[in-house]
């Protein structure tokens, strides 16, 4: 079993990588203390045979951290467990500033100086610092870069895809907070003033097509396929977990629901994990 050790400053940015790493789909454990990690891989060993990787995050906050890490490090070399150290640290200024923002104490401060706890952790951690396979430097690193260098430290991870939401809802309810992107649909022809078709709803054929004899319906449709297949590409490489497209018209009845409903069958063979939600249908 291969072991991935995250460990670094407090406030670089570990848990991030543990999350990007879990994302993955590796089993990611926190706060592990050294003493008790061989015991749990032999535990992992015995209950996962078949799992090939573990990750786990360690820092200065366990006891004898520092003293028992390069030692723990060897013996594991040694028994032929692979071991990758990633070790997370930032500039000074940049931790402190973390640190201010979220109004937390550093752990390693005495008189209650984030300063003073960083310089300390940073000495304390300078052997463990020296056994690192990578070293990544968060002080000028977005959340996507930082998933993009976790993804090419283990390329051999399954790639996880993005879940594809579609979803149709009424304006005049509110734009649904979770979307990614908002398309506006009310400009469209309003089946809802056409007698026969108000008691129905975007599901229903009749309605379909009804809206499909209108060009600047089937443009709508077009154009909202064309931009799905550009951009989730891009979204999938950012390493997002969800994107929502979000449909509206006034009351989320008709257009937007017949809209999603339509582009869900054009790419429900391409796009694997993808679900359909009509808000103002739910309830």
């Amino acid at each position: 079993m291969e072991l991935i050790v995250v460990t670094g400053l407090s406030g670089a940015g570990r848990h991030s990588v543990l999350g990007a790493l879990e994302d993955t789909g590796c089993t990611a454990l926190d706060n592990v203390p050294p003493r008790l990690l061989e015991p749990l891989l032999e535990l992992e060993s015995k209950l996962q045979p078949g799992r090939d990787r573990l990750v786990v995050g360690m820092d200065s906050r366990q006891e004898d951290f520092a003293q028992e890490f390069g030692p723990l490090v060897e013996r594991l070399r040694m028994g032929n467990i692979p071991v990758q150290v990633v070790f997370m640290e930032a500039d000074d200024e940049i931790l402190f500033r973390r640190y201010s923002e979220t109004r937390r104490p550093h752990h390693l401060a005495l008189l209650g100086s984030a300063g003073e706890g960083i310089r300390r952790e940073r000495e304390l951690l300078a052997p463990i610092r020296a056994l690192a396979t990578t070293i990544l430097d968060t002080s000028r690193m977005g959340l996507s870069e930082l998933r993009q260098r976790v993804a090419a430290l283990v390329p051999a991870l399954p790639t996880r895809r993005t879940a594809v939401r579609l979803l149709s809802f009424g304006f005049k309810r509110g734009v649904p907070p979770d979307a990614d992107v908002v398309l506006d649909a009310r400009f469209l022809p309003n089946p809802y003033y056409v007698e026969a078709l108000k008691p129905l709803t975007g599901r229903d054929w009749p309605v379909q097509e009804y809206l499909l004899e209108c060009p600047e319906f089937r443009e709508f449709l077009e154009r909202a396929e064309s931009w799905l297949r550009w951009s989730l590409p891009l979204v999938q490489q950012e390493g997002r977990a969800y994107h929502t497209l979000a449909i509206g018209c006034t009351g989320g009845q008709h257009r937007s629901v017949a809209l999603v409903e339509m582009l869900a069958c054009r790419l429900e063979r391409e796009v694997t994990s993808l679900s359909v939600r009509h808000r103002e249908l739910e309830g």
